[in-house]
């Protein structure tokens, strides 16, 4: 633990956590086959100790299929700038255009 922040990884994304455990840092590499969406509910899931089925669906926070693609890879590889920010499971996620998430407790 540096500065009350610690590194460990989960479900191959380096997660940095602070001492009180109540916000997580994610990244998402939008080339890779990996949806963002299911990363968070994976993650949610463990920080809360559950599996992913007892949580409630993603669809009644946010549209998973326009946040899986919204800042996806183009023909033209024009970089899109942006975020997205919603409530989900008790929690506040911030995902970003250049993969970080944000998973904060409320």
């Amino acid at each position: 633990m540096i500065n009350g922040h610690s590194d460990t990884a989960c479900m191959g994304t380096v997660i940095s956590q602070t001492a009180d455990r109540d916000t997580h840092h994610l990244h998402h590499e939008w080339t890779r086959e990996e949806s963002v969406s299911e990363k968070i509910v994976d993650a949610i899931a463990e920080y809360e100790d559950e599996d992913t089925d007892t949580l409630p669906p993603l669809e009644n926070s946010i549209n998973p299929a326009a946040l899986d693609t919204v800042f996806g890879s183009t023909s033209d590889d024009a970089c899109k700038a942006g975020c997205i920010t919603f409530s989900y499971y008790g929690y506040t996620v911030l995902v970003q255009s250049m993969g970080q998430i944000i998973i904060k407790k409320r």
